[in-house]
């Protein structure tokens, strides 16, 4: 029997098993989350009991203010009663016996009419308004000279519906501003309709009646502890406390303005000499009673004893929970333990590996995951030894030969790179001198940007006569392949002048055009650069002496800036050497009558097709005109740095796609 047992122990530690995995399932994991969801769950709990108790509270006591008001109501309505026929009957002698004749009633002693009428000066007053809501008289200085106009707008509505209206009417009590005591007013238009008479009546029972509401508001926050204070405020227009005798702040008053005119609910937390503080408003609306057509309760509760027990309850839970992580660590680190050693002698050997001792080999021991993987460890290793051996060999092979290819490829590149240097030279040699340049026309300038070591712009210029000729030619593609082109260009536009004695422009491109495409033929009808061979360019010739301009475009235009007009003039829209056909379209010779003080820009496509800004757009043809037409006014000489100034800062860190050719003359 216990045999059994010792070959079932043996069998079940040489089990191969995940002990991470089991760690982490049936031990880190569920502990934590229980513990989080339990934790979370407990103090979710306690603090929506916590705000739904306060809440609770405050709904009890909004319902016990709303019964009370309602009992206020009543209750002034029968003091009401009492006192309408007493006020309507001075309101009548006034109107119909003391102020039959309004022109003196601005400075009418008040105090002895209303000792006349048997009024009570304690507790009865008399207000004589005009028409701009002005109190203009009265037997209550402190409302003397008072606009009634800024209580609101329905109160100055109700003025001015009654100086419309001519009738008497009894008012509602409503809180007078100063004193904050109930008053009730009436209002009685003078028979001329300029004045109104107004009567103010305060009443002790009435008095006695609010002391009573705020005794019992004041109940009401006192029996519960976590209550502050209730107060109920009405007028929407100036909202002031029914229960107690204080200004609100000016937040506060725009704060309440808002209650009012949403009528809405709403909590605000609020933290006051340490104490955390929610501000409940509750609108309410009740009855049509003009003391309050709408009111809002304020309740200030106290939740710092509330926080302080979510506050513990959140430091119970931490503690335990962290309690719980320290011991699952230890325990994990015990488990884990028995791992770490093969696995570090593992990482041990992986390191000598990697840094070239293909030699090691891992040990291994037991039969679990770790001991599987030194085993295919050690068979890679093996493996890979022997890949290594192979390709070391073969490294050595290839690396003779690689130097050697090396070497060639630098020789033909500095062969090629001399080549395309010394083509320079000859490029530069068919283009004219600068000195040559400025003997032909003293006012130009010549902004030449090729892309690469060798150009496909050029610029060709002679003088026959007293013609000067001058041509900016854009050859297909740059580098060498438009080198090559420039050379047939220049050599052709040579034999139009020398040979062919052409002196008007559009003959001169045809002479061009048809030397180019015999050019091209002869080379078996084969494209130098790889695309349709060919040539875009302007060309003009100034007749100094008559101050005349001839110019003809293929493909380019010509832009004349005149009294600070740009012209454009465009040239044919064919390129040279673009078409083989034998009957050959000609070019077209425009003339201009020139005037002193004109600019001639004949151009490439370089400068407008660069990328650049901010957001790496062309620079377009139509900016590169505006551009030209703003500096064209600056010395002819200082145009070409400008002009290259704006280029680069317009490319910017962007590639330059084209070779670039500008030409600039002013005519003097």
């Amino acid at each position: 029997m216990l045999n059994k047992v010792i070959r079932r122990i043996k069998l079940y530690y040489m089990r191969k098993t995940t002990i991470f995995k089991q760690l982490i399932l049936n031990v880190v994991i569920p502990a934590v989350a229980a513990l989080l969801i339990l934790g979370a769950f407990n103090y979710n709990q306690t603090k929506t009991n916590l705000i739904d108790s306060i809440d609770t509270k405050n709904r009890i006591i909004a319902e016990e203010i709303i019964h009370i008001t309602e009992f206020m109501e009543l209750s002034l309505e029968i003091v009401e009663q009492e006192l309408n026929p007493a006020m309507e009957e001075y309101s009548n002698k006034l109107v119909h016996e003391y102020f039959k004749n309004t022109d003196n009633i601005e400075f009418t002693d008040l105090d002895k009419i209303r000792d006349e009428l048997g009024m009570d000066p304690d507790m009865e007053d008399i207000y004589i308004i005009n028409q701009e809501g002005i109190v203009v008289n009265s037997t209550y200085e402190a409302d003397l000279g008072r606009n009634l106009f800024e209580f609101g707008k329905d109160h100055e509505q109700m003025i001015k519906r009654i100086f419309e209206e001519g009738l008497f009417v009894n008012e509602r009590f409503t809180v007078e501003w100063s004193t904050r005591r109930l008053k009730k007013y009436t209002y009685h238009p003078t028979k001329d309709g300029k004045y109104i008479i107004e009567l103010g009546i305060y009443s002790h029972r009435t008095d006695e009646i609010i002391d009573f509401f705020k005794q019992t508001i004041s109940k009401l926050s006192q029996n519960q502890p976590s209550i502050v204070d209730v107060d109920l405020f009405i007028s929407e227009d100036h909202p002031i406390s029914l229960t107690e005798d204080k200004e609100l702040s000016k937040s506060e008053l725009e704060f309440m303005k808002d209650r009012f005119a949403k009528q809405d609910s709403t909590r605000v937390p609020r933290k006051i000499n340490k104490q955390k503080l929610y501000y409940t408003y509750l609108y309410i609306e009740r009855g049509n009673s003009d003391l309050y057509k709408g009111a809002v309760v304020r309740i200030i509760t106290d939740r710092t004893r509330e926080d302080i027990l979510l506050r513990n309850e959140l430091i119970k839970f931490v503690s335990i929970f962290g309690l719980t992580i320290i011991v699952v660590i230890i325990l994990l680190y015990r488990k884990t333990k028995v791992i770490t050693t093969p696995i570090k002698k593992l990482v041990d050997k992986v390191n000598r590996v990697t840094n070239g001792h293909l030699n090691e080999r891992a040990d291994v021991e037991g039969n679990n995951e770790i001991a599987t993987l030194s085993q295919k460890f050690n068979s890679m290793i093996e493996e890979l030894e022997s890949y290594y051996n192979e390709l070391e060999q073969k490294v050595k092979d290839r690396t003779a030969e690689v130097v050697r290819q090396k070497e060639e490829i630098e020789i033909k590149n500095k062969h090629i790179t001399d080549s395309i240097r010394y083509a320079k030279r000859i490029q530069n040699a068919i283009l004219p001198p600068d000195g040559y340049v400025k003997q032909l026309i003293p006012k130009s300038f010549i902004l030449y940007k090729p892309k690469d070591i060798v150009s496909g712009d050029f610029y060709w210029m002679t003088k026959k006569n007293n013609l000067v000729i001058y041509a900016a030619v854009d050859c297909t593609g740059h580098g060498v392949p438009g080198a090559f082109m420039s050379i047939v260009g220049n050599n052709q536009l040579n034999y139009a002048v020398d040979v062919k004695k052409a002196r008007e422009a559009s003959i001169i491109l045809d002479y061009l055009n048809e030397g180019v495409i015999e050019t091209l033929r002869e080379k078996g009808n084969e494209s130098i650069s790889g695309v349709k061979d060919g040539m875009d360019l302007a060309l003009c010739v100034i007749d100094y002496k008559n101050m005349k301009l001839q110019f003809a475009g293929a493909n380019n235009p010509l832009c004349l800036v005149r009294d600070n007009e740009m012209i454009q003039i465009k040239g044919n829209r064919m390129a040279i050497g673009g078409n083989y056909d034998d009957d050959l379209p000609k070019f077209t010779n425009h003339e201009i009558e020139l005037k002193r003080g004109d600019v001639i820009y004949t151009f490439s496509d370089g400068y407008p097709d660069q990328f650049g800004g901010h957001d790496g757009r062309k620079f377009m043809l139509k900016k590169f005109r505006e551009l030209l037409l703003k500096i064209h006014k600056n010395p002819i000489e200082e145009q070409e740095k400008i002009l290259d100034d704006i280029l680069e800062q317009w490319r910017g860190k962007e590639e330059q796609v084209d070779d670039i050719l500008v030409i600039g003359v002013k005519i003097e």
